[in-house]
């Protein structure tokens, strides 16, 4: 019988990049539960769709249409909501850097300007055509993907992060 390994989502795909002034790098694995609560209203003091909340040992991120990620020690609700754990689902990555923003404006169709989109804002967006949970930061932002679309997304985030510097090198 084969047995199976734990492999980490970013094995084999050469992370941390630098290219340009664009880092990506991969986050650590962190435990994180979907929480979607069921008819008959949302509990108080969950962040309101597009931001999230620090709590004490996590946080909690709106993660789409009554759905919100309770990341860390952060506790899901005792009742009332389904809970799924998607820790292993998701693997997170850090775009920091000068032209961040630059490499996400190829490959995200949203308003990334500080004015629009400050630290604390999460989006559910699609990266060229994955899907993607865009976390701001202060000084970058954090890429959540399906585990799956790992490789994609590592390989379309390099390939701007490649054209953003030749532009940048040709004055562009």
């Amino acid at each position: 019988m084969a047995e199976l390994a734990e492999t980490d989502a970013f094995d084999g795909l050469g992370l941390p990049l630098a290219i340009g002034e664009a880092r990506l790098a991969a986050l650590p694995p962190v435990r994180r539960l979907l929480v979607a609560h069921f008819a008959g209203g949302v509990p108080a003091g969950l962040p309101p769709p597009g931001r999230l909340a620090t709590v004490s040992g996590g946080r909690v991120l709106w993660a789409g249409l009554g759905q919100w990620f309770f990341e860390g020690a952060a506790q899901a609700p005792a009742s009332g909501a389904a809970v799924v754990d998607q820790t292993d689902g998701w693997a997170g990555l850090a775009l920091s850097g000068e032209d961040a923003t630059a490499v996400l404006a190829r490959l995200v169709p949203l308003d990334l300007d500080p004015a629009v989109f400050p630290p604390g804002t999460v989006a559910r967006t699609l990266l060229r055509h994955v899907m993607l949970l865009l976390i701001a930061t202060g000084d970058g932002f954090e890429l959540m993907v399906p585990r799956s679309y790992t490789r994609t997304a590592v390989r379309e985030l390099s390939e701007a992060m490649h054209s953003v510097a030749a532009r940048r090198r040709i004055g562009g």
